[in-house]
């Protein structure tokens, strides 16, 4: 091509364009002594932390940090950062009345119950199958879990992260209680994003006020990182109990569904009306999709993902 004019507009167009849906970048997982690295076409996505590690109170499994395509970190850790709700901790699986344990706080004594890593039943690059069992106060079974996890990269750049949250019985019948403290899929976005937040749902309700406790099939943080809009949308699957859900959402930086809350959220309703049973023997599965970002909701193209979600097996 000798035109120099027409080179540089083909250099730019091919600079800036996104991946096709042929040539999406693999996904890399790999194991270390208490954690899995996952990376995205050879960039850091995400560290899922199955064991202790050097920030202490280690209770449950979190992803931590994660990443936007570019290299943006757009989540926090609580405890790293310190602050306010320090059990907030970038991307974890929480419910704050397992049978009257709080599993979403760090403020039971003597300690804090735990969900403890069994092991991992299948490990691929893509993703894993993990075992874990939610402990009540004196370390005895109080559910079983299987958590699915898979890693997506999307053509336009985004990420996201697949969960699947299988919780059984492990004894006798489990009553997981009416409660807004509750996120079986729960994500505390990066401080610089709260400073200035929006905070939107499906319906296209905007503002804390309006979105939390309310029901919706998706719900969506954004705000600026160094001058650039990110967000982080979690989607709740149509099969999922009592979808939509509504949401434990706040404009400091919190986004997680919560199926159980509905007194906590509307006062109107008796108390206890979000009490779920899992009888002894029995489960319940609950699956979320944890989407990363550049740009406004509108702009990352919610809802046609979001479609595409609800088509997936």
């Amino acid at each position: 091509m000798k035109n120099p004019i027409l080179r540089l507009i083909l250099f730019l167009a091919m600079a800036s364009a996104r991946w096709t849906a042929a040539e999406l970048p693999n996904v890399k997982l790999t194991k270390l002594d208490t954690s899995l690295s996952v990376e995205i076409g050879g960039k850091p996505f995400t560290t899922y932390r199955f064991g202790a590690d050097d920030k202490p109170p280690f209770v449950r499994p979190f992803f931590y940090p994660v990443f936007a395509a570019d290299g943006t970190e757009v989540t926090v850790d609580r405890v790293r950062s310190g602050g306010d709700h320090p059990h907030h901790r970038s991307f974890w699986v929480g419910h704050g009345d397992v049978n009257g344990i709080d599993h979403w706080s760090f403020q039971q004594k003597p300690a804090p119950p735990k969900q403890q890593h069994l092991k991992f039943d299948q490990l691929q690059n893509d993703g894993f199958i993990e075992q874990l069992v939610w402990q009540d106060l004196q370390g005895q079974p109080l559910l079983n879990e299987v958590r699915t996890v898979r890693f997506i990269p999307f053509a336009d750049g985004a990420r996201a992260i697949d969960i699947t949250v299988k919780l059984s019985a492990a004894g006798g019948d489990v009553k997981l209680g009416d409660t807004k403290e509750s996120g079986l899929a729960a994500v505390r976005v990066s401080q610089q994003i709260s400073v200035a937040p929006t905070l939107i749902n499906s319906n296209g309700a905007e503002g804390e006020k309006l979105v939390w406790g309310k029901p919706a099939e998706w719900c969506d943080e954004s705000g600026k990182i160094d001058g650039k809009p990110y967000g982080i949308a979690i989607f709740d699957h149509p099969s999922n109990p009592r979808h939509p859900t509504t949401w434990h959402s706040r404009a400091y930086g919190l986004v997680a569904p919560n199926a159980f809350g509905l007194h906590e959220f509307d006062k109107k309703l008796p108390k206890g009306s979000g009490d779920m049973k899992i009888p002894k023997g029995e489960s319940v599965t609950f699956r979320y999709r944890v989407i990363i970002h550049e740009g406004d909701a509108p702009s990352a193209k919610l809802t046609e993902k979001y479609k595409e979600f609800t088509e997936s097996k």
